[in-house]
């Protein structure tokens, strides 16, 4: 039984250390800086035990600087004697299994060893005491649709292993999990709520990158979220601009979120290209006020074109108002034509070298993410893939594949 001297548990989300949003070492390096914050912050708030949801690392070959990054924040777990328990998720899973997953690099350090615990199936367990409390910290690695059967089978194990191995009354127990859950991502394939055992008080999810809380029965299920904003659904459904940490204090059960602003503003704009004249005055002004330590931010504009003005000018209007006061400007424009000719014209899929698009435009992991298609069958992989093909690519394509009008 290990015996754990501070009572409190620290949550966080995805990380995706590496990620180089549209290619941008910028943006890589901001990820870098807002985890080594919210790692200090951690220390500062003094917990015991430090739980992160799966995700470390954006790829299961990820860059030096990455490693390092983690394993600089790891060593000063260690110093400060805090326990660092971790998941797999999706993204730090190779696709050959006989490689090294890139989570179990710190445990190779010798200076950290003992200090570090991987939950999986083979080991879905942590246990400690504190004042006659026993706590259960519970996980299992990233499993893809076609295994949820072995993903509800292992957690049948651990609810057996608890009640097996249960002697205080005073007991929690909480899952980590990094997966889909119908409740929040309605499909098919992933595992509900109702097939999680009912002896979790609480249950952490990543994965989906939503902040999100729910109860379920005695089950308090919490979604901390990604702790940066890494796609622009994440824009527009989350305009936070902050991270979060979740905080449990194991004696009270009760939980609070530390808030630490992200290390970029995100500017999120919606307008008819009828008013394109007065909204990119007010944006203007409002990125002058949005720099952060001199780091510039990054804009997403919805545009509705209702006068009919056209891309090139919109884009023209825009790239004047913003020039040297952005990282980047990400746009989507709309237009009834565009409306019309997508309505109209039905694209298969027979008509796309699947192949062909993912190694064009995914150079870096491409061979991963063929294999989320042809050969693990990882369907929510493989629709997360293609939303980000079809969103990037779906106006060029359609104009391709259509004459002019």
């Amino acid at each position: 039984m290990n015996t754990i001297q501070n009572m409190r548990i620290a949550i966080i989300g995805d990380v995706h250390l590496g990620k180089a949003q549209k290619g941008l070492v910028e943006r890589e390096n901001d990820i870098y800086d807002l985890f080594l914050r919210i790692c200090k912050r951690v220390i500062d708030e003094k917990a015991g035990i430090v739980c992160f949801l799966g995700d470390l690392f954006d790829s299961s070959h990820p860059p030096v600087k990455a490693i390092s990054t983690a394993l600089s924040a790891f060593e000063n777990f260690a110093r400060n004697g805090i326990k660092v328990i971790l998941i797999a998720g999706n993204h730090d899973i190779p696709s050959i299994k006989t490689r090294m997953c890139p989570i179990e690099l710190p445990k190779t350090n010798e200076n950290m060893n003992n200090n570090i615990i991987e939950l999986s199936c083979q080991n879905p367990v942590f246990k400690f005491n504190e004042n006659n409390i026993s706590v259960h910290i519970c996980g299992v690695e990233y499993h893809p649709p076609e295994k949820r059967q072995s993903l509800i089978m292992a957690m049948e194990n651990i609810s057996s292993s608890i009640l097996l191995n249960s002697s205080s009354e005073k007991i929690l127990n909480i899952l980590l999990l990094h997966q889909g859950l119908k409740e929040f991502s309605p499909a098919e394939e992933e595992i509900s709520l109702a097939e999680i055992p009912n002896v979790f008080n609480f249950i952490f999810v990543g994965h989906l990158h939503l902040r999100m809380e729910k109860s379920h029965g005695r089950t308090k299920v919490i979604l901390p979220g990604s702790i940066e904003i890494g796609s622009v659904s994440e824009v527009v459904k989350q305009m936070h601009n902050e991270a979060g940490i979740i905080l449990i204090n194991t004696e009270t059960r009760m939980y609070e979120k530390v808030k630490i602003s992200l290390c970029r503003k995100f500017i999120h704009k919606k307008f008819p290209s009828s008013a394109i004249d007065h909204e990119l005055k007010n944006l203007t002004g409002e990125l002058k006020e949005s720099v952060v330590d001199g780091k510039l931010p990054w804009v997403y504009l919805e545009i509705e074109d209702d006068a009919k003005i056209g891309n090139s000018l919109i884009n023209e209007k825009t790239a004047r108002a913003t020039e040297g006061n952005v990282l980047f400007v990400q746009k989507n424009i709309e237009s009834e034509e565009m409306k019309e000719r997508e309505k109209n014209t039905e694209i298969s899929f027979k008509d796309v070298n699947l192949r062909d698009i993912i190694k064009g435009h995914f150079p870096g992991y491409n061979d991963e993410v063929y294999e989320l298609y042809e050969k693990r069958k990882d369907m929510s992989g493989a629709k997360e893939v293609m939303n980000k093909i079809y969103a990037k690519f779906k106006d060029s394509y359609v104009r391709q594949k259509l004459p002019e009008m």
